[in-house]
């Protein structure tokens, strides 16, 4: 069985929609295409988390199995000898029952902390790399959410993975914030030897009615700076609909199927699968 693809999602700009990106595609390439994809949740906010599993149940995994956090060992109490045991028993399977297919990797608040307490720890950026090379080979796909930052948790997404995929927000300050992204990931690439492509780029949260919203996602591929990218047909609209499944703890798959929302990740789906 060939490894999985890893995919890590990111923009240093917070709100764009990044983490619904993330948690619906994953739940379409696993329900539509059949795939066997893992979630991780690298943000310390831990919405992906709770956009699938409610708190309640969430906090019983915690302190029952473990986070992210026990896979960076932030917690001396609760390290592991066996490096696959514990990301591992940290992995929820089949977090939503109706899609068997689809395993999270919960995040914990902890990772607020990450970049102090592994300060001064040798190779951090390689530490989630070098775990989940034990359950690469278990699943088709993985999806890295990462936080709105370049930071500690972000590199280990990076340097484990193969592609990243940018949603944003077709705005003038997501457009600036575009092109620092990508001279940060060039220095990255270097300095920390990245061996990583850019999937796409993928328009979320746009509102049709919007003028700008509109002419941005027109001008952006014809820029200099951003010819060489690839941008995805399908666009992800502002609904709120979109904005209710989490709270439901359902993906838009299973909480409303017939919502532009869910057509439009169902369009994304294919799209990634043939970008792959």
């Amino acid at each position: 069985m060939p490894r999985a693809t890893v995919i890590s999602l990111l923009n240093m700009k917070g709100g764009v929609g990044k983490t619904t990106v993330a948690v619906n595609l994953a739940a379409y390439l696993a329900r539509d295409h059949q795939k066997k994809v893992l979630l991780v949740d690298l943000d310390p906010q831990t919405n992906a988390s709770l956009s699938l599993m409610p708190e309640p149940a969430w906090a019983a995994w915690a302190k029952d199995h473990g986070t992210m956090a026990d896979v960076f060992e932030l917690d001396a109490k609760r390290r592991h000898d066996d490096d696959h045991a514990k990301l591992k028993e940290c992995i929820v399977p089949s977090v939503v029952p109706e899609i068997p297919g689809l395993d999270l990797l919960p995040s914990h608040l902890r990772l607020t902390f990450l970049d102090l307490d592994l300060a001064a720890r040798p190779g951090r950026e390689r530490i989630f790399s070098r775990k989940l090379a034990k359950v690469i080979d278990d699943y088709d796909v993985i999806l890295c959410d990462c936080p709105p930052n370049l930071q500690t948790a972000t590199q280990n997404a990076l340097y484990a993975s193969d592609w990243f995929l940018v949603p944003m927000q077709p705005d003038f300050l997501s457009s600036v914030g575009l092109s620092l992204l990508l001279d940060r990931l060039d220095y990255l690439k270097k300095e920390l030897e990245f061996k990583i492509k850019c999937l796409g780029v993928v328009f979320s949260r746009v509102r049709r009615h919007v003028t700008f919203h509109q002419e941005t996602m027109e001008r952006l591929p014809d820029e200099k700076d951003f010819r060489k990218l690839h941008f995805f047909k399908t666009v992800i609209p502002e609904n709120v609909t979109l904005s209710e499944a989490p709270m439901a703890a359902k993906p838009i798959a299973l909480y409303d199927g017939s919502a532009p929302g869910a057509e439009a990740f169902r369009e994304l789906a294919k799209e990634v699968i043939a970008r792959l």
